[in-house]
């Protein structure tokens, strides 16, 4: 079985060096079996991860590196190495050093010998800050009661799956956040693995407790709309959260005061707030989903913004 390795990095100069090492040191292991290509993702660094990818070198296993012209998001990066990749079983993990590469052998016994269409690991024993664990047990909670995914860990970015499963749903969005959650809504035979989490030893995490209001903006579209890929979804997506929760404090209040004091609804200008905070609402979730659309149609999400380097 042949295995494409998709790694995304942002602003990783210190880790690059050592991650090299390690996923080849795991992958020397287990080469005998399975063959496999590395494909490194640089999305627009600001910093020195491009020189230092650049540096590395691979003879014996097939080696891309792939440069964005700008930082884009993750999961665009994620999807350049998909589009690149020649392999039909992909891995995906992040190149912080938190996921272990040793666990990836792990994961593909698991995934072969239980014939899944994906393997999602587990981070069980996080070694992440209160905020980052806190807002990631909020994220799952929202997904696994809004979806049919059971997943404990739907965040975690080590995973295997099938390459023919990402032509079944549209990538837009951050999708490699609920990717398990909208493969089981289609059926797919998914099970988790606990894997190792470790600390981060440098560089700074890109994900804070905003997390929850993209995944929120995702749970929705994967309810209502389903087509939907770029970050526009989310920039009018928050204010359009933002507007319902005003008009529902505001009808909340309204209620309370002709309830409780007894006073008129024309005594206040809340039924106005309220009414008018809930369309602007609507206006920005619906801008945000003609500017997805409209992009899908000019061809914007699928041109090439990045190079491709063979080593």
């Amino acid at each position: 079985m042949n295995f494409s390795i998709i790694v995304p990095f942002y602003n990783e100069q210190n880790n690059i060096s050592l991650f090299h090492k390690e996923i080849i040191r795991a992958i020397d292991k287990i080469e005998k079996k399975h063959k496999f290509e590395i494909i490194y993702v640089d999305d627009g660094s600001t910093d020195n991860t491009k020189k230092e990818l650049l540096k590395l070198k691979r003879k014996k296993t097939l080696f891309k590196l792939i440069l964005h012209k700008k930082n884009y998001s993750q999961s665009h990066a994620i999807l350049s190495g998909v589009n690149e990749c020649k392999f039909e079983n992909i891995i995906f993990l992040d190149g912080d050093l938190q996921n272990d590469p040793r666990d990836i052998k792990k994961l593909i016994d698991h995934y072969i010998k239980n014939k899944l269409d994906m393997v999602i690991g587990w981070r069980k024993k996080r070694k992440d800050n209160f905020l980052r664990t806190t807002s990631s047990v909020i994220a799952n909670k929202i997904v696994n009661n809004f979806t049919n995914s059971k997943i404990h860990d739907n965040g975690c970015a080590l995973k295997i799956l099938k390459k023919k499963l990402l032509s079944d749903i549209n990538l837009w969005g951050d999708f490699h956040r609920l990717i398990a959650a909208r493969l089981t809504e289609l059926g797919a035979n998914i099970q988790e693995i606990e894997v190792n989490h470790r600390e981060r030893k440098s560089g700074k995490s890109k994900y804070g407790f905003s997390r929850i209001f993209n995944v929120l903006i995702d749970i929705i579209f994967i309810k209502l709309f389903y087509n939907n890929k770029r970050k526009p979804l989310y920039v009018f997506g928050n204010f359009g959260l933002i507007s319902f929760v005003i008009s529902f404090c505001s009808l909340i209040y309204m209620l309370y005061l002709k309830i409780y004091l007894g006073k008129s609804f024309i005594t206040t200008p809340l039924p106005l707030l309220t009414s008018i905070s809930f369309l602007i609402g609507l206006v920005f979730l619906s801008i945000g989903t003609i500017t997805n659309l409209l992009e899908n149609i000019t061809g914007n999400i699928n041109r090439k913004n990045y190079k491709v380097i063979k080593k």
